[in-house]
């Protein structure tokens, strides 16, 4: 870990500028984040830092920003994702979260989660499998699941009684032509359990799975990052063993009466295709690490393979086929400069489709704009030196720009700031960051400083 270090004067003069003009408060409800401009001139840490003492956080690998603003975090040594407010409250009715196993019984290690719109919570362990927990479910209650139906076959006329799990019942209940006429219910309290705690949603090893995936050792696929889609219809994730994004598609399985009378489909996945590969190049994939979606469904993936570290690629489907092509090019813009990034272990994107890439070796977090620019880093300190001043000797700094003043020149230095070892970066619709720093078992928010009125952290 870095040495404590004395705020430069430069921040200390940006402070008071900040202090003579209004400020955005930051508020409990989501609305629209702010934009960049001229005058967003550094990210300045939020306190208070969620660390062991005060979130009991042992070793946060992932986080996800639910879209009610909740943040999920996966803590692996936990065995648990844990459920913040953005104030940092610790949450309370997400217990099924809490010592988390695999379907052996024995602990698993959350290494990524996300979270959709019907308040799905997915994530995975390394392994080939996604494992799924519905916050709704667990808040209304579920009185009863289905053991059994008659469908309507509306074409032909024909009825039949069908059982939950049978390929017949998948067919019909994922078929535009069967209309379910009637139903079986249970109460029975393990089938209800079963579907109340934490499940495998997606299971690589599977027969089914080894047959759909043609092309490649299904069973042998490891997953080392996940991303819901703004469709609720299917879901990515990366898999490092085969070098390649995956999709799973979303497939309706089972019928559940809700305490409060609600009928609701549960999901299970079923294997969709192979993104993108293995390669070298632009748009391909070399030892993926994460993966985020924008709201417009661009898919943005970090790995830490040869060359390029960051990649956007935009889904084109024609019929019943979909390409992925490269957005982001060499030459063209700036995230794919190559040696820009040393091991950048994930990337977030925002609302307005900024990126956000956690560049882990360099212990700092880098913003890009919408189209793939620079903008500005998080995690960093800079000031300014005159020249003169200036001693590359007892500096730990480097200079990364120089100005004039009335003919004196002035070098802007960067110093490291505390981050040790940024692993996940993640942001809300307010622009605020958070950053797992995963050896020193916490979590770092960071804001522009023209939109925060909370206390800074001087010296963490």
């Amino acid at each position: 870990m870095r040495k404590t270090q004395n705020i430069k004067p430069f921040l200390l003069i940006l402070i008071l500028a900040v202090g003579c003009v209004e400020k955005m408060t930051l508020p409990t409800e989501i609305n629209t984040p702010p934009d960049f401009t001229v005058g967003d001139t550094t990210y300045l840490i939020l306190s208070p830092i969620w660390d062991n003492e005060s979130h009991s956080l042992l070793s946060p690998v992932e986080m996800s920003v639910a879209p009610d603003g909740h943040i999920f975090v996966a803590d692996s040594a936990a065995h648990q994702i844990h459920v913040f407010g953005q104030d940092g409250e610790i949450l309370q009715g997400f217990d099924g979260l809490s010592n988390l196993t695999s379907a052996d019984g024995s602990n698993t290690n959350p290494i990524d989660v996300d979270v959709d719109g019907k308040m799905n919570t997915f994530f995975i362990d390394g392994s080939g499998q996604i494992y799924r927990w519905n916050q709704l479910w667990n808040d209304l209650g579920v009185d009863s699941v289905a053991t059994g139906g008659t469908f309507l076959n509306t074409t032909s006329g024909d009825t039949f009684m069908l059982t939950p799990g049978s390929n017949d019942w998948l067919d019909a209940t994922n078929g535009e032509e069967w209309e379910m006429i009637d139903i079986i219910w249970t109460d029975n309290q393990t089938t209800v359990d079963s579907i109340l705690s934490p499940h495998i949603f997606f299971d690589a090893t599977s027969l089914e799975a080894q047959f759909d995936d043609i092309y490649y050792n299904s069973e042998q696929s490891e997953y080392s990052g996940l991303s819901t889609s703004g469709s609720y219809d299917y879901l990515y994730v990366t898999d490092s063993y085969h070098n390649r994004l995956v999709r799973i598609d979303f497939r309706r399985r089972d019928l559940l009466m809700l305490e409060n009378g609600q009928t609701v489909w549960t999901h299970d996945g079923t294997f969709g295709h192979t993104a993108v590969g293995w390669g070298t190049g632009a748009g391909t994939v070399n030892d993926p690490l994460a993966v985020d979606v924008d709201y417009a469904g661009n898919i943005y993936y970090a790995q830490s393979g040869n060359y390029f570290a960051i990649h956007k690629i935009k889904p084109t489907t024609s019929g019943n086929y979909t390409n992925y092509p490269s957005v982001f090019q060499e030459g063209v813009n700036d995230i794919m400069d190559l040696g820009r990034f040393s091991r950048p272990m994930d990337v977030a994107v925002d609302q307005k489709q900024i990126v956000y890439v956690a560049n882990t070796d360099e212990q700092e977090i880098q913003v890009f704009n919408s189209d793939g620019s620079f903008f500005m880093k998080a995690g960093v300190e800079q000031y300014r030196i005159e020249k003169s001043e200036w001693d590359p000797a007892t500096s730990e700094g480097v200079v990364v720009d120089s100005t004039e003043s009335e003919g004196i020149i002035f070098y802007v230095v960067e110093e490291k700031g505390i981050l040790e070892s940024p692993q996940a970066v993640t942001v809300d619709d307010r622009g605020v960051i958070y950053v797992c720093d995963t050896p020193n078992s916490r979590i770092i928010r960071y804001a522009l400083s023209n939109t925060i009125d909370e206390d800074l952290v001087d010296n963490p």
